[in-house]
């Protein structure tokens, strides 16, 4: 294993930022930190780089321990590198000079510098900026370039703090296929913060999911969509629709909702009978006729808004209890007309009720 963390935990005066965590980063193997602002994502990362001082626990990279106790390696002789936020690029220094720095640093020599500088050019599309300034350069370019640099001493580990958020929309689109691209082609081990649903897909073999300070759920993205393990990771994985159900049957999947028996998914098994939280995916509802709707599934619902989004119109309908529900569909519907929807079961989360309160 490249990265050990066993049962870190972290507290500023009073507060405690982090709970005690473990989990492991494999050889080459890319792990994102989601979750919300404030939830301790940035923290952790800054103590797996020696930044913060754990309160309690262990820290091992690549079967050394780096800090237990009052044992503790500083970040500069720990295997790591750093991408951050903002770049930290060396204003003064050309892009060569920038990415020359740690090498230099490490007393590499002239040859080694030169074929890394080449190899990562080429891999970073960086050909004809290397003696641009970073005030020269696009965002875009700018980030790669704080790639590059932390890429150039060859780290056991690459920490990245965010890097794309300071990027436009459409750039930070195509930068994260990039950079999965490039994790994937280098093989490094990364640690990877974010709070962007599909920035962690797109660059995560796993992902952590953290919540106030501790790991809700930890897996393979399609783990995390399909099977997601509370209201609160399911509603994080784009699970919108909320709904207060009560259990039909003690013990099976089923929920009555509106009066009409629905089947879904169902987790927090513990508890049996009364009432029960349903997510859905706005993705996993359709719109159905009245032959459809006797395959069971189904709910009447009446139609109070419709919002034009482009490609498609988002419908928004209305339970028989008031309950709202947000769908997607090719052509607009009236409102204050009355139709039928259906669920799909494989997408039909069934939660005992508990904890809606905090999401």
């Amino acid at each position: 294993m490249i990265l050990k963390v066993k049962d870190v935990s972290k507290s500023f005066g009073s507060q405690q930022v982090l709970k005690p965590i473990t989990f492991e980063v494999g050889e080459g193997e890319r792990i994102c930190i989601l979750g919300p602002s404030g939830c301790g994502k940035s923290t952790l990362l800054q103590m797996v780089a020696g930044l913060q001082r754990i309160d309690s626990g262990e820290v091992e990279m690549a079967g050394i321990t780096v800090e237990r106790g009052r044992h503790y390696v500083p970040p500069e002789n720990r295997p790591i590198n750093m991408v951050f936020q903002d770049y930290a690029l060396w204003p003064h220094m050309t892009v060569k000079q920038n990415m020359e720095y740690g090498m230099k640093r490490r007393k590499l020599d002239s040859k080694a510098r030169t074929h890394t500088l080449e190899r990562l050019q080429s891999l970073l599309k960086l050909e004809g900026l290397l003696e641009r300034l970073p005030a020269q350069l696009s965002g875009g370019q700018q980030q790669r370039v704080g790639i590059a640099r932390a890429l150039a001493t060859e780290p056991k580990l690459l920490l990245m703090d965010e890097p794309l958020s300071n990027l436009d929309v459409k750039l930070r689109t195509d930068m994260r296929g990039e950079l999965a691209r490039l994790l994937g082609e280098l093989s490094i081990a990364s640690l990877y913060v974010t709070h962007d649903r599909m920035e962690a897909f797109t660059v995560a073999d796993r992902i952590l999911i953290l919540r106030e300070g501790g790991i809700d759920q930890f897996g393979e993205p399609r783990t995390l969509f399909e099977q997601p393990a509370s209201p609160w990771v399911a509603q994080l994985m784009g699970y919108h629709n909320l709904l207060s159900a009560s259990w039909a049957h003690s013990g099976q999947p089923v929920v009555m909702l509106a009066g009409s028996p629905i089947s879904g998914r169902r987790f927090r098994a513990d508890q049996d009978g009364g009432q029960a939280v349903m997510m859905l995916h706005p993705e996993s509802i359709r719109i159905c006729s009245r032959e459809d709707m006797a395959i069971g599934n189904d709910l009447k619902v009446t139609v109070a808004q419709t919002v034009y989004e482009g490609t498609r119109w988002r419908i928004i309908v209305e339970t028989a209890d008031r309950q709202p529900i947000h769908l997607f569909h090719d052509d607009r519907v009236d409102v204050g007309s009355e139709i039928g929807i259906q669920f799909s079961s494989e997408h039909t989360m069934l939660y005992a009720d508990g904890g809606i309160s905090s999401l």
